[in-house]
């Protein structure tokens, strides 16, 4: 027996039929046609999800870093307040003995 012989008219209506077709046929089947494509897919949403979670490991790592300043800075306000009111009380009985010194020179 030999291979039935195909005329172009019908090979060209074979090739119609098919690439109509064929994107029905590939979604019905789950045929991804480009494996490599698959996979690179795959490995692009793999290294988005590792992307997302260093950046949220940086943020997690950032807002401590803000909360630890903010700790630091609330401490030094406390300690420049004490530093700045024994100031005040040395400044006020620094002038309190000059004017008595004053006044008491005047006196003489």
């Amino acid at each position: 027996m030999g291979e039935p012989k195909v005329d172009q008219n019908q090979l060209e209506q074979i090739g119609n039929y098919v690439k109509i077709h064929i994107g029905q046929w590939i979604r019905e089947q789950n045929i991804y046609p480009f494996p490599q494509q698959q996979s690179r897919e795959i490995e692009l949403l793999e290294r988005m999800v590792r992307v997302e979670e260093g950046l949220k490991n940086q943020m997690e790592l950032t807002r401590q870093g803000f909360e630890s300043m903010d700790k630091r800075f609330i401490d030094l306000q406390q300690y420049m307040d004490k530093r700045f009111s024994h100031q005040q009380w040395a400044m006020g009985i620094g002038f309190t003995l000059l004017a008595g010194l004053i006044s008491a020179l005047n006196l003489l």
